[in-house]
Order: C-alpha cells, then sequence, then structure tokens
C-alpha cells in the first residue's frame, strides 16, 4: 500500500518531495505585515542623537517572541535595532529605535530598509529619511 512506514519507493518519495516544496513555496509568500505605524523625528541633524518609534502588530492567535525592529541606512552603512519584545496574541507594542548619525555624515535623503521581526517572521518597507 502507497505510504506504508518503511515505504521508499520512487513514487511516495516524489510525492512527499512535491507536497513539501508545495509547503516551502507557499510559506515563503506568507507575511504577517507586523510593521505598523511608524513615527520617525526627522530631520536628523549630523552629530545628535534621535529615535524612531515603530508600532509592532501581532494578528496571529499565538505569542510572537523576541521581536525587534532595524534601521538600515543602505548608502550610510548605518544600522539601528530596538530591543526585542515578545507581541502576545493579537495585540500589538510600541518599540523605540534609539538613532546616532556621526557628524561625518554628508546632509541628504537616504533610502532605510525598516525591518519588524524575528527568526520565524519578517516585515519590511523601506523610506527615505532626512539628515541636515
Amino acid at each position: 500500500m502507497l505510504g506504508e512506514k518503511g515505504d521508499f519507493s520512487l513514487e511516495v518519495v516524489m510525492k512527499r518531495l512535491t507536497i513539501f516544496l508545495v509547503f516551502l513555496i507557499f510559506a515563503g509568500f506568507v507575511n504577517l505585515h507586523s510593521l505598523g505605524r511608524y513615527i520617525i523625528e526627522e530631520p536628523f541633524e549630523r552629530g545628535d542623537f534621535s529615535a524612531a518609534y515603530v508600532t509592532i502588530r501581532n494578528p496571529i492567535n499565538t505569542k510572537i517572541e523576541d521581536v525587534n525592529v532595524k534601521f538600515y541606512v543602505y548608502d550610510l552603512g548605518l544600522r539601528f535595532s530596538s530591543l526585542s519584545d515578545d507581541v502576545s496574541k493579537r495585540d500589538s507594542v510600541v518599540q523605540r529605535v534609539p538613532i546616532y548619525i556621526p557628524e561625518r555624515v554628508k546632509p541628504g535623503d537616504y533610502l532605510t530598509k525598516i525591518t519588524v521581526g524575528n527568526d520565524h517572521y519578517r516585515d519590511t518597507q523601506h523610506v527615505y529619511l532626512k539628515i541636515v
């Protein structure tokens, strides 16, 4: 019989592999959209500390653990992140991301990636940060 314990026929292996690949493809397109609203104290001044506030939403019925927010300013190679936090099921939290812009940075608008997530979930958005 097909699929019995110990059955390693080519047909069984191919069916299991197909099911696994369909699952991987589906799982790759699932996104929780956990990145909510964000407030960025712009414009940033060189040599000064500032902050961004990001709402993290949990739209599922299980707790999401160790979620944090990361900012990456591509052209400058700057990275900023919040502390990790847990988000209860169907709840939201606000996280503060401290930001320091070095004095050596030239004024301008810089493309920045905002990522909310942990080892299992991730939501990303791109924004421009203004530095004066």
